[in-house]
């Protein structure tokens, strides 16, 4: 009779994995101390009720609960109280299948196990309408139906870039809370979305749909950009007005491949960049922004350059003739006219002539001295540095 006991426990501990180290206590099997039976669930979300008729017979001092969540059955529980007829198992997983059993303890033995008891957790119904926005700029809107079910105590809201993997962004903590914006998102960007709706004792709902929703487009910048490059000192830029747009960016960059700079912002559809050398070179682009904050593409790159200088000219020959000064020079090919400057004295008051040709004769010589000089003039009225200077004086 002592074999049998041992051989029947050591069958439970290899088949059960059930001798934890309360059984370990106890002496073994004792058929006369009887089994659990009848045993009536009531099964939650994340909990388990258990319910047997209370056992009046004297030898019984508690019981042993087993679970087996899929690793094996382990004691959970080690109930001392005889008299009592209901546990409760919580903590659970939802959607998920557990098996049990009992055992009745004695002073120094236990009982046979109860019949197994296989139970799965129920579940809590999933967000229902919910929608997502796709017009706003940079943030998404999410709204939904507040979850029927008083128990729940939050949502989670949870947003995924490939509609796989899916992480938490927030936590709204009330049931009857529902709506949620997303901010400081990409624009023109899509995003997938879904809740899950989470009760008092922690137990997830099941995910809500997954909704896709998509920040607002970018405008379109249907325009051309065009640089100036015949001021000497200046760059103007102009583009078509956009009805779409309320301010403009402006970008310069050194080289057309190069890294482009925000150099301005502007209401108006064309802009000046000013305080330039002659001859130097520079690209631009420009993008637009409409009344919600959004920045369109950069628009293709615009070259523009300032103009280098016309070439001076260089008086060859200054003289009295007939008392009257005669200047001659050599010019430039791109001159469209000339001015020659004359001045008398060393302070004295300055005249400007212009000049279609390459010399010039002062008739209104008096007994002063004159000094004079010359400079070119470009199609664009721009005048070239000065000549040297010469003074002539009738003697």
């Amino acid at each position: 009779m002592r074999f049998l006991q041992i051989f029947h426990l050591i069958i439970l501990a290899m088949i059960f994995s059930a001798c934890s180290s309360t059984l370990s206590h106890f002496n073994g099997v004792d058929n006369n101390i009887p089994k659990i039976k009848n045993i009536k669930t009531i099964v939650g979300v994340s909990e388990v009720a258990f319910e047997w008729s209370v056992m009046t017979d004297s030898k019984i001092q508690g019981y042993l609960v087993y679970r087996n969540s899929g690793e094996g059955y382990k004691e959970i529980a080690h109930i001392k109280n005889p008299l009592i007829s209901h546990y409760v198992d919580t903590n659970l997983i939802p959607e998920k299948e557990y098996s049990y059993y009992f055992y009745v303890l004695g002073k120094d033995t236990y009982s046979d196990r109860s019949d197994i008891i296989k139970v799965k957790t129920s579940y809590i119904a999933p967000v229902t309408n919910l929608y997502a926005s796709n017009d706003y700029p940079k943030k998404v809107k999410l709204i939904w139906s507040p979850h029927k079910n008083p128990s729940i105590s939050h949502y989670l809201i949870q947003r995924s870039d490939d509609n796989i993997n899916f992480k938490t962004i927030a936590n709204i903590d009330s049931r009857l809370s529902a709506e949620y914006f997303d901010e400081k998102l990409n624009d023109a960007s899509s995003y997938s979305y879904r809740i899950i709706a989470v009760d008092f004792l922690g137990a997830p709902s099941r995910p809500s749909k997954i909704v896709i929703a998509k920040t607002k487009d970018r405008p379109i910048l249907n325009t051309t950009l065009s640089a100036s490059n015949n001021y000497i000192d200046k760059i103007e830029l102009k583009w078509n007005p956009l009805n779409n747009i309320s301010d403009y960016k402006i970008f310069r960059a050194s080289k057309i491949d190069s890294k482009y700079n925000q150099i301005a912002t502007t209401k108006d559809a064309k802009f000046i960049d000013g305080n330039k050398s002659p001859g130097v070179e520079y690209f631009y682009k420009i993008s637009g922004i409409d009344s919600s904050g959004i920045e369109s593409e950069q628009s293709e790159p615009a070259r523009g350059s300032t103009k280098e200088l016309i070439k001076s000219p260089n008086i060859t020959k200054g003289y009295i003739d007939n008392n009257k000064a005669r200047i001659e020079w050599s010019g430039s090919s791109d001159a469209k006219y000339y001015f020659v400057y004359r001045r008398s004295g060393l302070f004295g008051s300055s005249m400007k002539f212009r000049v279609d040709d390459n010399y010039f004769i002062d008739n209104d010589m008096s007994d002063k001295e004159y000094t004079y000089y010359v400079v070119a003039v470009d199609e664009f009225g721009i005048e070239s540095k000065k000549s040297q200077e010469v003074t002539l004086q009738i003697k």
